[in-house]
């Protein structure tokens, strides 16, 4: 601690004048982290949060943006716990329920992730994502209905989010309606031309319909887009199998395990489907 040479401060000017130091650390070092967090430089971000919190313990801002590193860093049990602390600190942070919505529904927690959904809406009631993620995890829980209505609220906020438009066809493909499903990925895939996963889909969709040609151009599309969506090589290999196809069907089924190995059994699983024994 630096003093003035030759004299003493009293206890209370030392601690009075300490506490804009520390304020000010805790500041300084919140923002670097913060710049960090936009660079993608998520290591460097947790370390400054890490500094910043020394100095300032009870900031509920920089649990919340540590978590997002943390997150971003596959550190998601770190990331909950950020964000739970930041809401101790401060329970009317919406931005903290969001985000520990998207850790949950990752750990499939996904009542915990709906419950915290609820909550940033309940702060923030035009929170569009938060409708778009809430619609994804009541999907996962086999609540069908109540996911449509989160994508449908989400589109009527921001007509032009195409991700909003691909999960609601993916609970039409889930409920068999093919029609209405390849309408929604046609609504995304216009949003978004570069939407590869939005392609698959659409393939899905269309394959169910009995449209091969159109599904194996979608799939095409999908890998034209995404060289390395496992996705697209495996549905294309399937439909190829189907068709009678071998040769073609081996190459992109290759292709799948070249992509992850461990995708084996998933895709043992799946071409049994097609050619039970």
């Amino acid at each position: 601690m630096i003093c003035l040479a030759g004299s003493l401060l009293p206890v209370t000017a030392l601690t009075a004048a300490a506490q804009p130091s520390r304020a000010s650390s805790a500041a300084s070092y919140r923002q670097r982290g913060d710049q960090w967090l936009a660079k993608g430089e998520m290591e460097r971000a947790v370390e400054d949060y890490n500094l910043a919190l020394v100095f300032d313990p009870e900031s509920a801002d920089t649990y919340n943006h540590r978590g997002i590193a943390r997150y971003d860093l596959k550190d998601v049990a770190g990331a909950i716990e950020d964000y739970t602390r930041a809401l101790s600190l401060n329970p009317g942070l919406s931005g903290a329920f969001y985000n520990r919505g998207l850790a949950r529904k990752v750990t499939g927690d996904l009542d915990g992730a709906v419950a915290d959904f609820d909550q940033a809406l309940r702060l923030q009631p035009k929170l569009v994502q938060a409708y778009n993620n809430r619609g994804i995890a009541r999907k996962g829980r086999g609540d069908f209905d109540g996911a449509v209505s989160d994508f449908d609220q989400a589109l009527k906020l921001n007509p032009r989010l195409a991700e909003a438009y691909n999960n609601r066809g993916n609970v039409k493909l889930a409920e068999k309606n093919f029609d209405g499903a390849a309408a929604d990925y046609d609504r995304a895939i216009k949003l978004n031309p570069s939407y590869a996963v939005a392609f698959v889909n659409r393939g899905l969709a269309r394959s169910r319909l009995g449209d091969v040609r159109g599904a194996l151009a979608d799939y095409d599309q999908a890998v034209a887009l995404s060289p390395n969506l496992l996705e697209a090589y495996l549905w294309r290999g399937l439909l190829y199998l189907q068709q009678g196809r071998g040769a073609d069907a081996q190459r992109d089924f290759d292709q799948c395990l070249a992509l992850n190995p461990q995708a084996k059994s998933l895709l043992e699983r799946r071409i049994g489907a097609v050619n039970p024994e």
